[in-house]
Order: structure tokens, then sequence, then C-alpha cells
């Protein structure tokens, strides 16, 4: 039976490999956060790439275009459990915000890494992943803890881009991990 995914874990490895002497990982990152979207993109294809160690075939679609949609819809959804809290005057509402922007973001946990691989339906496919991780529930037990780190993290002394690197690099480690995963699947049904 497959050990079960924490964020701990992943946060863990992607300590590892980043801070690791051969990395080369940590030097990029100041640049990951230059562009937006697209350039976080970039530093997460070349950790790809890196633990890979092949070349990915790179993004169809815009990365900065893919980023703000699926923020956007996620930002919407808990939008919407603010306008709801004010509209029906029960401010209570309000505390289901996280939870629904959250919800609706771990459907697209993996898009990245999915428009990475060149995918042409990367927001279909990564519905697809989130299931193969273990539905909704399951994918937010691991990307809230992933999320704290990463906005929280540069807060308490860690450093912004090394924490936001830190948790990109775990969803890295983390679709890999269901990518060779599902590859081992496939050839065991081929056997």
């Amino acid at each position: 039976m497959a050990e079960a995914v924490t964020a701990r874990g992943l946060l863990r490895r992607a300590a590892a490999i980043y801070e690791g002497p051969d990395s080369g990982l940590r030097e990029g990152a100041a640049a990951a956060a230059g562009r937006l979207f697209a350039s976080g993109g970039r530093w997460m294809q070349a950790a790809l790439e890196q633990l890979r160690a092949a070349r990915l075939p790179g993004a169809r679609f815009n990365l900065n275009a893919l980023g703000f949609l699926k923020y956007a819809l996620a930002g919407l959804g808990a939008l919407s459990c603010v306008a709801l809290a004010w509209r029906l005057e029960e401010w209570w509402w309000g505390v289901f915000a996280v939870p629904v922007f959250y919800a609706i973001e771990v459907q697209m946990v993996f898009l990245f890494p999915i428009a990475l691989e060149g995918e042409a339906r990367p927001f279909r496919t990564a519905l697809g992943w989130t299931r193969r991780a273990g539905g909704t529930l399951a994918a937010m037990r691991v990307v809230l803890p992933l999320a704290a780190v990463m906005l929280l993290g540069g807060v308490c002394g860690r450093g912004f881009v090394r924490c936001w690197c830190f948790g990109c690099l775990a969803v890295c480690l983390w679709y890999e991990d269901l990518r060779l995963q599902a590859l081992r699947q496939e050839l065991h049904a081929r056997i």
C-alpha cells in the first residue's frame, strides 16, 4: 500500500533538494519572483526538469493567464462567501471564504506541472490529477499546510522567496510521485 502523502514530508524533501549543493534551484529562485506566474512557472519547469533529469516541452498557454484564471476562480468562490455574509447580514458565512478558496484551488493544484508537460487541456487534466491525489479533501490536507508555509514562512523570517519555492517544489514532487505511480500501474496492467 502506498505511503500517505503529507505536506511535512513533501516540504522536507523539497528543502533537501532546494538547498542541495548541486541543485541550482536556489540560484534561480530570485528570477522566479520577477514576472508573476510566468517566471514562477519557468522556475517550476526547471525544478521538474531537475527531478526528471529530462527536458519538458513547456506550456502551450500563457502561464500568467493560467495563473490569473486559477486564482480568479478560487478568489471568486471566496468572495461569494463574503458577499453572502454581507447580503444576509450573517457574518459567520465569511468564515467559509478560506475553505472555499482552497476547495476550488486544489482542483488546479497540479495545473502548472501539467501545463509544463505541454498538455492541451490543462484545467480538465488538473481535475483528474486531483482525483488521483485522493480527491478534494485529501488534497486540501496537503495544500493547506503548503500554503501556510508559502504565505507565512517569510513573515516568520524564513525568507519569502525561499518559502514560496519550497511550496512549489513540494507540489512538483507530489506531481512526480503521482506521475510515476501512474506509469507503474500502467506498466503493471500491460504485464
